[in-house]
């Protein structure tokens, strides 16, 4: 697979491809009458070559345990600044180019990849190489009551940390997820389930900021998300809607 950036192996939610850059470019590439291509636009893909830089703190409780990592990346530039316990369990801060793909820890680049797989998720229906999308009508809710109309993402058999992995996305007639399933390897039951909850608009984009399991076990959420527009010094802050 091609990657524009960089190349980005899978760890929980297998590989990226970055967004390639240029308003014409963009137009071409970000259109399309598919559900996969207006989920991707309800949440501003074809505005994210304007940013410089995002930020975000990602947070999960899983099993009782709970995991916070602050991240600071810059699409372009290929940089990333990484704050939190590190690998060795003591607190870090280092700043890397993924770029120099020799130079820089493999478990923080691994978990900058899953980390922001989850807040970009959308973005990836456009971005990513190789995926399968298909349209399964509607179809009731992993969790709670209610139906969706859903789509199935599915991975190349033969790429990233997890090949072949599925995802079940349902969405309302606004095209934002309201939850999606993680069908690891393609396995035919859900690996996990969550929702999609407190959509919120950061600059030019839009972002999910919590995700909840279907019961207590299981709660992601993201926190200080902020995007720096090019050729902007401050920083926009997410607004929930």
């Amino acid at each position: 697979m091609k990657m524009d950036y960089f190349q980005m192996p899978a760890v929980l939610f297998l590989c990226f491809v970055t967004v390639s850059c240029g308003t014409t470019a963009n137009t071409a590439r970000y259109s399309g009458d598919d559900p996969g291509s207006k989920i991707a636009r309800a949440y501003g893909v074809q505005a994210f070559d304007r940013l410089e830089a995002i930020r975000y703190t990602f947070n999960v409780v899983i099993n009782g345990k709970t995991i916070q990592r602050s991240w600071v990346w810059e699409p372009e530039s290929g940089q990333v600044t990484f704050k939190g316990t590190g690998p060795d369990g003591k607190p870090m801060e280092t700043t890397y180019n993924r770029r120099e793909s020799d130079r820089f820890n493999k478990k923080i680049d691994h978990w900058f990849i899953n980390d922001q797989y989850w807040l970009l998720f959308p973005f990836h229906l456009k971005w990513d190489a190789g995926i399968t999308l298909s349209e399964d009508g509607i179809h009731p809710l992993p969790i709670g009551s209610g139906s969706a109309n859903r789509i199935t993402v599915t991975y190349p058999p033969d790429e990233g940390y997890t090949p072949g992995d599925m995802y079940k996305l349902y969405y309302g007639p606004d095209y934002l997820i309201k939850q999606w399933t993680y069908h690891k390897g393609g396995a035919g039951e859900p690996t996990r389930a969550a929702t999609w909850d407190q959509h919120a608009s950061v600059g030019p984009i839009t972002i999910s900021l919590m995700h909840r399991g279907a019961d207590e076990s299981f709660k992601l959420w993201f926190t200080d998300v902020a995007v720096k527009p090019k050729g902007g010094q401050t920083w926009v802050p997410a607004l929930i809607y």
